[in-house]
């Protein structure tokens, strides 16, 4: 049980269910839970408020050029705990890969975007150089019985200077995917 867990210390975590289940096939991989964000109000991009937060207002208006919207996708985090400190994200992360591996390989969706580095590189299982030779790309990755397309985005946090127009035409191109499946 997650809430026992004590591999990355005594950090918060989860205490709602670590899936968003939405009606799409699409599952939306997040690094951690946010301080702010569903570790207090229990449904992810939204604050205690129940008001969508910035990274939900930007993958909102990419889901939008698809014609989905934020609560039709699917979301998890790979580490369940709130880390605070960067420097502990990767660590904390692969303490977390085989239960987020289980949840993903149990889950029925076809399409995993994983937002940013340090997601990508947990799902795909490798070290990422040069993260913009990843972005966009289509991977077939295997979870245990099932096998996942798997495409690299750029973490939709305002922050990131490429938070939309770097995933601008991937989310265009979901449409495509979607009617394939």
């Amino acid at each position: 049980m997650i809430s026992d867990c004590r591999l990355c210390g005594d950090l918060p975590k989860l205490s709602c269910d670590t899936m968003k289940k939405g009606k799409s096939r699409i599952l939306v991989l997040g690094e951690s839970p946010a301080k702010d964000g569903w570790i207090v109000s229990g449904k992810a991009f939204y604050n205690k408020d129940g008001k969508l937060q910035a990274t939900g207002k930007v993958l909102q208006k990419l889901l939008n050029l698809c014609g989905l919207d934020i609560e039709d996708v699917n979301f998890t985090e790979c580490c369940k705990c709130v880390i605070t400190d960067r420097s502990r994200l990767r660590a904390c992360m692969l303490n977390c890969k085989p239960l987020l591996f289980s949840q993903i390989d149990k889950f029925d969706c076809d399409i995993i975007l994983p937002m940013g580095k340090f997601a990508s590189e947990i799902v795909l299982n490798q070290k990422i150089d040069k993260f913009k030779d990843f972005v966009g790309k289509e991977f077939l990755i295997d979870f245990g019985k099932s096998t996942k397309k798997v495409i690299p985005i750029y973490h939709t946090s305002p922050i990131n200077p490429l938070c939309f127009k770097g995933n601008e035409m991937i989310f265009k191109n979901l449409k495509f995917h979607l009617n394939q499946n």
